[in-house]
This record gives structure tokens, C-alpha cells and sequence, in this order.
């Protein structure tokens, strides 16, 4: 009997056992299921937060990413590494370091090529590839218009509106309502167009310290400046292979390219590869005017010559800057900026160079110049990628907030005064007010003549003038001598000029767009005048061929 109950409470002790873990497996399993439950809630609830502040950072200008956002780029660089620091990258710099500390994000470079390496053509392969990267810099308006009709570009009309400072708005605005609408299809943006800031007028930039030497007058005329030219090359001012007068094959400039003929053609009020507006306001392609003929027959008078260099045709922009470097040319027309690029690399280690601007005026002493409201260059965003918005929250960065609200730029503050190339931003544009040169030089003049206070000065003012400052307390570097001589010399000979501006017209109907293939033709063409391989009359035909193209690209 005892057996037996011992037996039955061993059996019932093992029951109570078998209960006590099944009701500890059981709350464990409860425990693990509310554990997973609350894990579950709470990456919904994280990621729910995650999407809210993707959703804040698209929707405002300078609220950064939560997360690195990073986005593939067809890079235009500059020459030797666009002067960056050594052990600086495109995808490493100054801009890209600030970007990604603002906003958390990045650029990965899909290709990395130079204007002059045909950087345009790099990227229609990569397009006709199917490999569009999510952002692309196009220097065509009809590719672009070609990337809408195949549906490749994405509509940036909302995120302009939401995701732009109300600065980034005004500067656009300053240019009317043509900048904008060259970008615009069927009501929609299509790409963010580069600025282009009202730049004056083509300057003579010459050696100054040949021009003394020789005992030559102050150039003044075209007559002065063939003077001139002829007179370095005759008594072989830098050696025998002074090349005279540099110039690139598309002769009329865009406001992002020194070495053009403007002042050639400005003198004989002729504006080639711009539309311009008769007296009766008929909108004509400048580059068909008699105007335009009477300056080719010039030109060819100065290459028969010897004043125009006789390799014209072949040279870069990088060409032409090595040959200022070595002292093979003493003379060019440029921009105001020409001290920036490409003079403080060629007056680096070259102590005895010395570089002076001259406006050049017509015979009744004006100096005749266009105001250009189109761009040349177009940030585009592939379709479909994930932050259209990206481009808009850069161009604010760059150009709203480290230009008049932040003061931790001095990284890319440096990089302005050691004349850095501005291939060296991630996005090869200018975003700035349609008289930014001339404000900008006013203002820096109005402090050191004691009439403002250097705290009223935007952020890239503020730097311009130290620079300015310690130049004029004698400061002998290069890099503060470009920015006195372009920021106060060049834009104040040009401000104090008496100048005739032709508004170039904004056009975007079909029919009135040039398209590259055109362009070059009247390139050959006036490159034939030029050299003498065709007589003057040959202008005739080049204009009935012009002519008859354009009807055939519009029908076609």
C-alpha cells in the first residue's frame, strides 16, 4: 500500500512537473511572441520614422537626408585636376565634403572627362547605352529636348517648387521669365539651366611687361591691338614661336570660354551665333548679317596678316593656356575673370609675367557687347530615380546658403581664392543674379573706401575682399593678385566703359533652334573665309546653305 501511494505521488509530483514547464514554455513563447510583436512594432515604427524625414528632406531645401543618398553623375572635370589640392577628388573635394556633411549626400562618378575630351559625346553613348546616370550635364539643348521626346528626363516642375530656397527663385527670376522656359516643355521643367551672369564684355588682356618694354601705346582700337600683336611677334617676344593672337575655332564666346573675336565683331555690330531683333522686330540669326560678313573679311585680313594665330582651328582651351604658361602668346581677348583661369597658373612660377586688361571700342569709342539670358549648360535627372529633388537641394547648398547664410565654408572659400577651376563641383553650373559681377565689385569697393561695413558683405564677397585688402597692403602672391586684378581692375574698367548691349533673344520654338551639326558648318565655313581657302563671297553661299538646312531639319 505504501508503495503504491509513493508510486502515485511520484506520478502526480511529474504531472505538476510536466504542468509547472508547460506553463513556463507556454509564458516563455508569450514572452518571445510579445518580444517579436514589439521588435515587429517597432521597425514599422522606424521605419515609418525613416520614410517621415526622407519625406521632410525632399519637401524642404536644406533639410538633410537621414540616410547617405547617393547618386551616379557623367562628371565634366577641368584640366590638371581642375587645380583641386593634391589627394582631392571629384568625388573627394571641398563641394563634395560640404554636400555630404549638409545634406548626406554623394556623387559616384560614372565617367570623368573634359569638355575639350569630348565629354559631350562621352555622354549621348551612355545615353544611347541605355546607362543614363541619375544626374547629367548636357551642353545641348536639343539632346535634352531628345531625352523629353523619349521620355529619359524627369519632371522637376514640383521639386523646383518645394525644394528650392525662395533665394535660388529670385536669382532665376532676375532673368526674366526666357531663362526657365528654354527648359520648360508643355508646362513642364524638364532640367535646371545654368545661369549666365551679365559679364560685360570681352577685355584685351596683354603682357604688359612686353608692351612697356616696346614703348607701345595703350591699346584702345582694333588698329591697337593688331599693333600690338604684330609688334610681339616681330621682335619674337617669348621666342620665335609667338603664336600672335589666341583664338578658338568657334570664335564668337559664350560667357564660359575666353579666347573668342566678340570684340572683332562687336566693332562692326555684328552678333554671329545669337538671335538678335531687326528695327522691325523680326527675330535673325546674327551669324547671317552683312554685319557678320564685314567682321569675317576683317579677320581674314589679320590672319593674312600674321596677327591671328595661323592654327586657330586646331587649339583647346587647355592648348592655349599651356601656350600663355611657356610665354608663346601675349595677347587675347577674355573675360573679366581671365585672371582666374588662365593666368594664375600661367603667372605661377613666372615672376616677370605681367597681365593687364584694355576695353576695346568701336571708331565712335563704344564698346558693343550682347546681355545672354540662355544657357549653354543643363542638369538633367534620369526618370525614375528615387530623389529628383537632389539637384535642387544642391544648387541651394552651394549657392544660397554657402554664399550668404553659412559660416563653415572656408574650405570651399579657399578654394575661390587659390582659383580653383569650378569643374571641381559635382554640378558644372552657376546659380547667381543676373548682376552678380557687377554687385559684387561695387560692394567690395564701397568697404574699402569705408562706406559699407565688411559685415554686410554675402560670405564669397567677404573673401574677395580680404583678398582685394591684403593685395593692396602688399600681399605678392599670385592668387590675391587674380582677385584684385578680375574682382576690382577688369569689372570696374568694364562698369566704367561705354557699352552698348544687343539682348540676345530667348528662343525655344523647334524651328528656331540651331542644331550642332548647323553649328559646325558655319564654323567650317567662316573658317574658310578666315584662312583664305574661300573668297568673302563665299559668305553668299554659306547664308543660302544655312538657309535651306534649317527648312530641311524643320521639315524633316
Amino acid at each position: 500500500m505504501y508503495e503504491q501511494k509513493k508510486k502515485n505521488r511520484t506520478i502526480v509530483y511529474k504531472k505538476r512537473c510536466w504542468l509547472m514547464l508547460a506553463a513556463v514554455l507556454i509564458l516563455l513563447s508569450l514572452v518571445l511572441l510579445w518580444n517579436h510583436r514589439s521588435e515587429g512594432r517597432s521597425r514599422v515604427r522606424e521605419e515609418q520614422d525613416l520614410a517621415k524625414a526622407f519625406q521632410r528632406a525632399a519637401d524642404a531645401p536644406t533639410e538633410p537626408y537621414p540616410e547617405l543618398v547617393t547618386y551616379t553623375l557623367a562628371k565634366m572635370t577641368g584640366e590638371n585636376n581642375s587645380f583641386m589640392p593634391k589627394g582631392d577628388t571629384f568625388e573627394n573635394n571641398a563641394y563634395t565634403r560640404y554636400l555630404k556633411k549638409k545634406l548626406n549626400v554623394q556623387n559616384e562618378d560614372v565617367i570623368e572627362i573634359t569638355e575639350d575630351d569630348n565629354y559631350d559625346l562621352f555622354v549621348q553613348h551612355l545615353i544611347a547605352e541605355g546607362k543614363m546616370p541619375d544626374v547629367v550635364l548636357l551642353s545641348d539643348l536639343n539632346l535634352l529636348e531628345r531625352l523629353v521626346e523619349n521620355d529619359l528626363a524627369a519632371d522637376l516642375t514640383e521639386v523646383y517648387e518645394y525644394c528650392t530656397s525662395d533665394r535660388i527663385k529670385e536669382i532665376y527670376g532676375s532673368y526674366g521669365e526666357g531663362l526657365l522656359e528654354s527648359v520648360t516643355f508643355d508646362g513642364r521643367l524638364m532640367a535646371l539651366p545654368s545661369t549666365q551672369v551679365y559679364a560685360g564684355c570681352n577685355l584685351f588682356w596683354v603682357r604688359e611687361d612686353w608692351r612697356v618694354k616696346l614703348g607701345l601705346s595703350e591699346p584702345q582700337t582694333l588698329q591697337d591691338v593688331e599693333d600690338i600683336v604684330l609688334a610681339f611677334k616681330e621682335n619674337q617676344m617669348g621666342g620665335s614661336d609667338n603664336i600672335g593672337l589666341a583664338c578658338l575655332a568657334n570664335l564668337a564666346g559664350q560667357e564660359s570660354s575666353n579666347y573668342s573675336m566678340d570684340p572683332v565683331f562687336g566693332a562692326f555690330h555684328a552678333y554671329p551665333q545669337i538671335w538678335v531683333k531687326n528695327e522691325a522686330g523680326e527675330l535673325e540669326y546674327g551669324s547671317l548679317s552683312q554685319e557678320t560678313r564685314n567682321a569675317l573679311e576683317y579677320l581674314n585680313g589679320w590672319y593674312e596678316k600674321g596677327v591671328l594665330d595661323e592654327d586657330y582651328m586646331m587649339r583647346t582651351t587647355t592648348e592655349i593656356g599651356k601656350l600663355v604658361k611657356r610665354g608663346q602668346c601675349g595677347a587675347f581677348f577674355g573675360w573679366w575673370w581671365a585672371p582666374n583661369n588662365p593666368l594664375l597658373a600661367a603667372m605661377d612660377g613666372n615672376s616677370d609675367m605681367v597681365w593687364k586688361p584694355y576695353l576695346i571700342t568701336d571708331e565712335d569709342g563704344k564698346v558693343n557687347s550682347y546681355i545672354s539670358s540662355q544657357s549653354t549648360r543643363y542638369v538633367v535627372v534620369r526618370k525614375d530615380y528615387e530623389h529628383p529633388e537632389i539637384i535642387m537641394k544642391i544648387i541651394t547648398a552651394l549657392f544660397d546658403d554657402a554664399r550668404f547664410q553659412d559660416d563653415s565654408t572656408q574650405e570651399m572659400d579657399q578654394y575661390q581664392l587659390d582659383g580653383i577651376d569650378i569643374t571641381a563641383r559635382p554640378l558644372v553650373i552657376n546659380c547667381d543674379y543676373s548682376d552678380a559681377v557687377f554687385r559684387t565689385t561695387k560692394n567690395i569697393r564701397a568697404v574699402l573706401d569705408g562706406i559699407m561695413e565688411k559685415s554686410e558683405l554675402s560670405t564669397l564677397e567677404s573673401v574677395y575682399y580680404d583678398a582685394c585688402s591684403q593685395y593692396l597692403s602688399g600681399g605678392e602672391s599670385v592668387d590675391l593678385w587674380a582677385s584684385y586684378e578680375s574682382r576690382l581692375e577688369a569689372v570696374e574698367l568694364i562698369a566704367g566703359g561705354d557699352l552698348n548691349y544687343i539682348n540676345q533673344e530667348y528662343v525655344h520654338e523647334s524651328n528656331q533652334t540651331v542644331s550642332q551639326d548647323m553649328r559646325d558648318m558655319e564654323i567650317l565655313d567662316f573658317m574658310k573665309i578666315i584662312t583664305g581657302e574661300e573668297p568673302i563671297t563665299y559668305f553668299d553661299e554659306f547664308v543660302k546653305a544655312w538657309k535651306r538646312n534649317m527648312f530641311l531639319e524643320n521639315v524633316s
